[in-house]
């Protein structure tokens, strides 16, 4: 009987990039980089702010769908950020019904580099084990 290596991922997301390392065990596999189309300062004046902001969620729900995507099959995940974007790829993963009760975190965390997402996930995913 094989046993089971656990898939992890963990996701640092703020609402313009999301950076993702995945693991298979204690070893990282891969990591990903992200980013959001929703800069808002490029539709100008022209717009009302319903419009506006229906467009900002629009282009979100798009970014964490994309994010979801790159999620593949997992075991568990771990999300990081500075922000509302965390709780908001939260509820979108939570909504996914191959994901949804996979997140054993949410972290606050200011901006990191992939290398410090790499060492935090390490050390958080590896007290788990």
């Amino acid at each position: 009987m094989t046993q089971h290596t656990p898939r992890r991922v963990a996701i640092w997301v703020d609402h313009r990039t999301a950076i993702l390392a995945t693991f298979s065990g204690d070893h990282l596999d891969r990591e990903n980089e992200l980013h959001s189309n929703g800069d808002p300062h490029t539709h100008g004046d022209d717009w009302s702010q319903h419009q506006f902001e229906a467009h900002q969620h629009a282009v979100l729900q798009h970014y964490y769908d994309e994010i979801v995507r790159h999620l593949g099959p997992v075991d568990e995940i771990l999300i990081l950020g500075p922000g509302q974007g965390k709780h908001e790829l939260n509820q979108r993963i939570d909504h996914h019904k191959g994901l949804k009760g996979k997140i054993v975190a949410i972290q606050n965390a200011d901006k990191m580099t992939e290398a410090e997402l790499v060492a935090r996930a390490a050390a958080f995913f590896d007290a788990r084990s």
